[in-house]
């Protein structure tokens, strides 16, 4: 399949999540190293590798620089806490951070923030990472945020805040990709509350240019109870510059006792080395609704490197018909978003 180039066209709208994560390669074991190998290095004069040296008259470069260094030393004092017989390995840090704005007819004007950043922790475990980030708290625990993601642009938003999220994962998969990882956090905000979750991921090569992808997901979140997520995903490359894509995914959890649904086929085009453009239909809706039919529509998105190859522009209109409650009229909503994303360290969600 053409990976390289899916992963381009849209890293940040239309992750496997990611998501997340996210979230999809083993973390090797290491070898033991000299002791306090952070403080001997600041001592000698070598370089931290935490900080970078942006140009003084460039923007974005004094950003990204700001937000990796911070995101740095942090991960690095807490796997301090742990002990120094393994040095923190800084090139292992990686995230990704964006800023959106979208109207639309129905719901007028919002604006979103996204952070999210990943890194090994040597000290605490060879096969454990740590993960930080302001995301979608529902979305995150119950691996849909490729919905969250898309839905952030169209009409009906799920109308739930930001939350910072602070977890452990670990890893056993193959290769391939195929195989368990499991997860633990908390939200960062009174009162904190814990979450678990357990993925298993299986992929097919079903032909030279078509795949399939399996993902079941089960969650446990402390105030809304289990749940669990299934995902199919099949993509298929059409010629150098087209791939197909086709998701279908379902989340039944305790909180609401109802199945929530989600289908979508997008078509990928690379226009270049740098920019591409994805043409989204969808259809989701809620099977113990009193509207069972919550939305469906179309979505364009024009995505582009902007002068650095970690810097990203999404924008493009929307053409949507939502309806959420049964007095509603179900009518055209036309819509717009712009979201602005950069990427630092080792981005790998």
């Amino acid at each position: 399949m053409k990976a390289n180039a899916l992963k381009f066209l849209f890293t940040g709208i239309c992750l496997l999540p990611g998501a997340v994560l996210a979230e999809a390669e083993a973390v090797p074991a290491r070898e033991a190293s000299a002791p306090a190998v952070q403080d001997s290095t600041a001592a000698e004069g070598g370089i931290d590798k935490c900080e970078q040296e942006p140009n003084p008259d460039r923007f974005p470069e004094r950003v990204q620089s700001g937000v990796h260094e911070l995101s740095c030393r942090a991960f690095r004092w807490f796997d301090g806490l742990f002990g120094d017989s393994h040095d923190f390995v800084e090139e292992d840090l990686g995230g990704k951070m964006s800023l959106g704005l979208s109207w639309n007819e129905f719901e007028g004007t919002g604006g979103r923030i996204r952070y999210r950043v990943r890194t090994d922790l040597p000290n605490f475990s060879s096969r454990w990472d740590a993960f930080f980030g302001r995301v979608d708290e529902d979305a995150y625990v119950s691996d849909t945020e490729t919905i969250e993601e898309s839905r952030f642009r169209r009409g009906i938003s799920d109308n739930n805040e930001s939350e910072w999220l602070l977890g452990l994962g670990y890893r056993n998969r193959s290769a391939s990709g195929d195989g368990w990882d499991y997860s633990v956090g908390i939200r960062l905000r009174t009162p904190p509350r814990p979450y678990v979750k357990a993925r298993y991921q299986k992929h097919f090569q079903l032909q030279p240019r078509l795949d399939l992808t399996f993902r079941q997901t089960v969650f446990w979140r402390d105030g809304t109870g289990y749940g669990t997520t299934s995902y199919v995903d099949s993509s298929q490359e059409l010629g150098r510059a087209d791939i197909f894509r086709y998701e279908l995914i379902g989340t039944l959890s305790e909180a609401t006792e109802e199945l929530s649904w989600y289908g979508g086929h997008t078509w990928y085009h690379q226009l270049g080395h740098r920019k591409g453009l994805a043409l989204r239909t969808f259809l989701r809706g809620d099977t113990g609704s009193a509207v069972t039919l919550h939305e469906y529509g179309f979505e364009l998105i024009y995505r582009r490197q902007v002068a650095r190859d970690w810097l990203f522009l999404n924008i493009g209109p929307t053409l949507t018909w939502p309806r959420e409650l049964p007095e509603q009229v179900r009518e055209a909503s036309l819509g717009f978003s712009a979201q602005i994303e950069f990427e630092f360290g080792n981005q790998r969600d």
